[in-house]
């Protein structure tokens, strides 16, 4: 039977209990503000951007020719679809959307290439019984408008008002109030993307959990059915049945129904199952149909018998036998029948006494192991292929997985969110921020790959594999380096071995460089793809051959790019010592579970301190920490009033299991981190090779680089002439850091070089571009009165860095944090929209107008700035300037596509973009600098909290 009992006593369901933090919509909710990306430039700026037009549109029809794909298509732009949730799937293995209302959309199965479909087949469908075994009720689970094309017969009854979704990524819920019917429904979705678990992690599925609980007096039987059909991965968008498989199968633990299809040119296997019940088969409860012609029968069977059954008309798989003569004219009958259906569903039936609660499970997984991009001949092979196999049939096997092992994945989730949700001094709309902007990592256009045969075991690779992200949805480039300089706070704090392994992949490619040429956009020059001595723009594009044909970005000479080298130097000192607090004091065992995980005997760690929970006297005698490196900096001696995320050690306790309390499934530990002082040592070179050739940018020797004139950085068309404060604020930084890095490595004569280096740069730095309240966005006179938001993103990695030496001046600084604060956050939209890009103060101050970019909110340029101005103890500012910005978001529908640009007009460009990851540098500053402390006496939660606060988001 497919019936489970209901349990006899009450359960404990806390799991199905939403969130209190997190996306919070009514399923019939409207989206008060509206947004869309259209992109009208000032007249100036269309003068000014013609010839690069010109050329583009020659790009553009070059790549239509051939066939090809432009990395960033300015024809066909997306406007934000404003219905997402949570989507489903772990890293590197394809995701799949889903709309707060129900729907799945948004397939991104191929690395890369999203199509934004909705596809009506792919449902839920729950029905409700009465105790006369009636159908009372029976709905598809979405209040999705529905589409012209879903299939006639099925109907969308839900009361949208009567329900309600959360969003904390990667867990949702859905709660459907069918009270009238004697039925409160919860769906509980989880997708394995789990800090610090990297096997898990990568795995290409999700568990849904449905809870029922009768409200009535009789028995209610609720069924929920799961249907699936053949996702459009043809260029043509039609059908091909000859190319899907479908099949039928029965494990010990759970059981389900396969389909197999091809997308693109890779077969892909979607596998849908459900827990076993005991004396459960497989015999019944399934159906395989055909979308066109038998979506009738799928909805008509489950009204009459309240569960599925084979279609009668169609022929069952046969079972796997050898080939004989006189059967094959009937097994090919047998096959031609079956290949009519393309689309699969399972069902299973919860039986409810008066006032019982019991739930059902289900999987979908979809296995499509290797990727084999056009004109390569290699083969990649995903990551979760090291622990389920490269041949395509692991579908029955992951879901299995996911089936047996979804609890302990909700208990790591909470271990780690935990410490986040109940630390008061995190604010409720930026705790939905950081768990729900995290869908960027998997729902990048990802990639993973196992790379174990390629590398030694002296390489993070080995072990952790190939990594890569797109810049956004619509930006097909991997690991676009002058944006992931901001993104990267959260691979650092939650996959730290992901943001090693990326790094390496750069170090490999700065000493190359290519003897192929091409044209620049941007002015119509002839430039070589590389040259040595440089970091690349990205690692490639999905239409090309990623990690190979790299710097895939034609609008402008990225290897003159003044950014990119000195971001690289930057983020290998912010990992280093993210690594040593990871590492320290363990010895021999170097696991730890969360870097923000508090528990017993963990007294002294950074969410204790940060959060004033710890007992100076209980302390215990500190472990004995590994020898220290030689010649340790000034900055590693961080003041004890510091709660520096760099500085404080950890220690790892196991939580015990009370008296009653189940056991969960044993899992694996966390991943070690990789070694802090190898890392170092490994990235040390690339970084003094890529400072020196940086040096040739100093054109009149006073020590500082110059800009060349051309939007030389990651502003890609706000141009930079002489020295500035974004590109100088960075070489100061770097030379500090290399610095640091010399001593610590004991390279005596590499440090005092660099240390009369950084000097003679301070002093040109604050001569030429300190003007009393802020830096010069450059030293050309039209922009003398230009504020540049990011204008501290040196200074702001240093502190992140666990910087405490004054390497920019502490009252510059703060100084221009205010001036920031008070012209490009409050006197542009009020504070309700982050910080402009640039403002310009003459007279009453208005935005910048002199390029696109200028008069644009970059989410992720905002959330580091607030970051910056929690560790100068600017919280009520950053609070403000996040928080605004945060909500406005939240108001036009933009979560789970957030976009790298908003305009004045509310309108936005390029969404699911990559920066505003840069959400999980506010989180490491909070940690690092939480707000002050109210009297003990207070019990209230401090005021900019309570000004901030907002659990309804």
């Amino acid at each position: 039977m497919d019936i489970e009992p209901a349990a006899k006593e009450h359960r404990d369901f806390e799991m199905d209990k939403p969130s209190k933090f997190g996306l919070k919509l009514p399923l019939d909710h409207e989206f008060p503000l509206k947004s869309k990306q259209i992109i009208i430039p000032r007249p100036k700026q269309i003068l000014d951007m013609i010839p690069l037009s010109v050329r583009y549109f020659k790009y553009c029809l070059s790549k239509k020719l051939r066939k090809r794909r432009p990395i960033m298509d300015y024809f066909q732009m997306i406007s934000a679809q404003r219905m997402y949730g949570c989507p489903i799937g772990g890293i590197g293995g394809g995701t799949i959307g889903r709309g707060f209302k129900g729907e799945f959309c948004r397939f991104q199965l191929h690395p890369g290439i999203y199509e934004y479909v909705t596809v009506p087949e792919c449902q839920f469908i729950v029905n409700i019984r009465n105790a006369n075994n009636e159908t009372i009720f029976q709905s598809v689970l979405s209040t999705y408008s529905k589409p012209k094309k879903a299939p006639a017969s099925w109907e969308w009854n839900l009361d949208g008002a009567k329900c309600e979704y959360t969003a904390l990524y990667p867990r949702a819920w859905t709660t459907y109030d069918l009270s009238k019917y004697g039925v409160k429904l919860v769906c509980r979705q989880i997708s394995p993307v789990i800090p610090h678990n990297y096997k898990d992690s990568s795995l290409p599925c999700a568990v849904f959990v449905f809870t029922a609980t009768n409200t009535t007096d009789e028995r209610r039987d609720v069924s929920i059915s799961f249907t699936w059909t053949e996702v459009l991965g043809c260029s043509n968008k039609k059908k091909s049945l000859d190319k899907i498989d479908l099949e039928r199968y029965s494990e010990d633990y759970t059981c389900g129904v396969s389909l197999e299809q091809r997308i693109g040119e890779s077969l892909c296997t979607f596998t849908i199952a459900k827990k076993k019940v005991d004396d459960e088969t497989i015999h019944q409860g399934y159906c395989l149909w055909n979308a066109a012609k038998t979506s009738n029968y799928v909805w008509e069977c489950i009204k009459k018998d309240g569960k599925l059954t084979p279609d009668p008309n169609l022929t069952p798989p046969p079972p796997k036998l050898p080939d004989k003569d006189a059967q094959k004219k009937k097994k090919d009958k047998e096959k031609k029948k079956l290949y009519k259906c393309d689309s699969v569903a399972l069902s299973s039936v919860i039986s409810l006494d008066p006032g019982g609660v019991s739930s059902t499970e289900f999987c979908l997984a979809w296995d499509m192991p290797v990727v084999k991009y056009r004109n390569d001949k290699k083969i990649h092979r995903r990551f979760y292929t090291k622990y389920f196999g490269s041949d395509g049939i692991a579908g029955a096997s992951i879901a299995a997985y996911a089936l047996k092992h979804y609890k302990n994945w909700e208990k790591q989730l909470l271990e780690w969110q935990e410490p986040i949700l109940t630390n008061y001094n995190i604010p409720d709309w930026l705790k939905s921020a950081l768990m729900n902007e995290l869908y960027f990592v998997a729902d990048g256009g990802t990639i993973w790959f196992d790379a174990s045969d390629e590398f030694p075991e002296t390489d993070p690779r080995h072990e952790f594999g190939l990594f890569g992200y797109l810049e956004g949805h619509e930006y097909k480039m991997y690991n676009t380096y002058d944006v992931h300089f901001y993104a990267s706070f959260a691979l650092a704090q939650l996959w730290p071995n992901l943001q090693v392994a990326l790094q390496y992949m750069f170090r490999d490619t700065i000493g190359l460089e290519s003897e192929k040429s091409r044209k620049s956009l941007y002015d119509g020059k002839v430039v070589k793809f590389k040259i040595k001595d440089s970091v690349p723009h990205d690692l490639g594009d999905p239409d090309g051959k990623p990690f190979v044909n790299i710097n895939s970005y034609n609008i402008h000479d990225v290897s003159d790019w003044k950014d990119l080298n000195l971001k690289f130097i930057l983020q290998v000192i912010r990992d280093y010592r993210v690594l040593r607090a990871y590492a320290a004091p363990f010895t021999d065992d170097k696991s730890m579970p969360f870097i923000d995980d508090v528990r017993e005997g963990t007294e002294d760690d950074l969410y204790s301190r940060a959060t004033g929970q710890c007992d100076e006297s209980a302390r215990p005698a500190p472990a004995p920490s590994p020898p220290p490196p030689p010649a340790a900096t000034p900055q590693d001696r961080a003041p004890r009033d510091v709660a520096d995320i760099l500085e404080l050690l950890y220690r790892s306790g196991e939580e015990e299991v009370g008296a009653g309390e189940s056991v969960a499934e044993p899992r694996d530990p966390p991943a070690n981190v990789w070694q802090d002082s190898r890392y170092l040592a490994d990235m040390y070179p690339a970084c003094v090779s890529l400072l020196r050739r940086a040096a040739a940018w100093d054109r009149d020797g006073d020590g500082l680089i110059e800009n060349d004139g051309f939007p030389d950085q990651t502003y890609d068309i706000w141009v930079m002439t002489g020295p500035s404060a974004y590109c100088g604020g960075l070489w100061v930084a770097a030379l500090g850091a290399v610095r640091t890095m010399a001593q610590i490595l004991g390279r005596e004569d590499d440090e005092r070089e660099f240390a009369e280096r950084l000097q003679r740069a301070q002093a040109a730095y604050q001569e030429k571009l300190w003007v009393g309240s802020y830096y010069r966005f450059d030293t050309k006179p039209a922009n003398e009165k230009v504020i540049m938001a990011d204008q501290l993103a040196g200074h702001w990695f240093l502190r992140a860095s666990g910087w405490t030496e004054a390497v920019f001046p502490q009252a510059n600084v703060r100084k221009a944090l205010k001036t920031i604060f008070d012209n490009n956050v409050m006197k542009f939209k009020g504070g309700k929209m982050g910080a402009v890009n640039g403002f310009v103060a003459e007279g009453k101050g208005h935005v910048h107008t002199v390029a696109l970019q200028s008069e644009e909110v970059w989410i992720g340029v905002t959330y580091g700035l607030a970051s910056l101005m929690v560790y100068e103890d600017m919280h009520d500012e950053a609070f403000v300037t996040a928080g605004g910005l945060y909500h406005t978001l939240t108001q036009m529908g933009l979560s789970f596509e957030t976009p790298e640009a908003l305009y004045e007009n509310g309108n936005h460009r390029s969404i699911a973009y990559m920066r505003p990851l840069a959400v999980w540098a506010l989180h490491q500053a909070l940690l690092a600098r939480p707000p002050p402390r109210l009297p003990a006496a207070a019990a209230p939660p401090p005021p900019h909290q309570r000004a901030h606060n907002n659990t309804q988001l």
